[in-house]
């Protein structure tokens, strides 16, 4: 039943942090990387509290990250939709997998799949 509520809830948040809600800001961000591309991507918009809830797990644990806002950009939320089916943010790609919002982040970081989806022991975490 703990885990019903939880997930109604964060269903609830998710939806509330639907892109097409949100004005235009700047789009494209790499965070923890020196390099262009990172291997993970996250969509993302302002004023999303999960979209920031998902970049401090990818801070925590010292994860490059490509940041895409797409605040009020119909192009970028379109090819959000393309790439991972869903019109809503956070949207997590790894690797060109499309791994899901922060539930699936928070989800594969606990148990520790996360670290083997990018190919890295505990200790570099």
């Amino acid at each position: 039943m703990k885990k019903f509520i939880l997930g109604a809830f964060a269903l609830s948040m998710i939806s509330a942090c639907d892109a097409r809600r949100n004005q235009p800001l700047p789009q494209d961000t790499v965070v923890n990387s020196d390099k262009k591309e990172a291997e993970v991507v996250i969509y993302t918009s302002d004023l999303c509290s999960w979209c920031t809830s998902a970049k401090d797990i990818l801070n925590e644990q010292k994860i490059a990250y490509r940041e895409i806002n797409v605040r009020g950009n119909k192009k970028l939320i379109d090819e959000m939709e393309a790439k991972t089916g869903k019109r809503t943010v956070p949207q997590i790609v790894i690797n060109g997998e499309h791994i899901g919002s922060y539930l699936s982040l928070a989800s594969e970081s606990m148990s520790g799949d996360l670290d083997k989806r990018l190919g890295r022991d505990k200790k570099e975490a």
